[in-house]
């Protein structure tokens, strides 16, 4: 009897022990920290590639937009020198989501964002046009301001 007490002590010390031992713990998402993410971006380029092959419709190209990004994760998006909108954003990771959005066309509220030396790339996928079933993906590029 004794020795049964044993082995059943030893099993469930066992099963304790792997079961404690191969538990997953995905880890912990956080806030961008990077310092050079706050800062004021200066649009540069877009580029975009339609589900369909149409073109998508930019007329960005010719105006001045600034998206300046604040360390308190709010956000504030110049067209010409003119406010258009302001909000808060949450960056995890590569996903970066704005509230509310700046791109209008935007079917997903998470866009992607690469940071990569002096410039900020922000991916979106958009529809073409407000009527529009054709999707398209653009990428705008951002440079700090000097």
């Amino acid at each position: 009897m004794i020795r049964f007490k044993k082995h059943i002590y030893l099993l469930s010390a066992m099963a304790c022990f792997f079961t404690a031992s191969c538990q997953y713990n995905e880890p912990a998402i956080t806030h961008i920290t990077n310092p050079d993410f706050f800062t004021t971006w200066v649009f540069t380029e877009e580029e975009a590639v339609c589900s369909q092959g149409s073109t998508y419709p930019s007329g960005s190209q010719e105006e001045q937009i600034e998206l300046k990004t604040l360390i308190n994760s709010s956000y504030e998006y110049t067209v010409n020198g003119e406010l258009e909108q302001k909000g808060t954003f949450i960056a995890l990771s590569e996903k970066i989501t704005f509230s509310p959005p700046i791109f209008p066309n935007s079917i997903d509220i998470n866009s992607t964002y690469v940071l990569t030396g002096p410039n900020l790339v922000i991916t979106t996928t958009e529809l073409l046009n407000s009527g529009s079933t054709e999707t398209c993906t653009v990428k705008r590029k951002y440079s700090r301001k000097r």
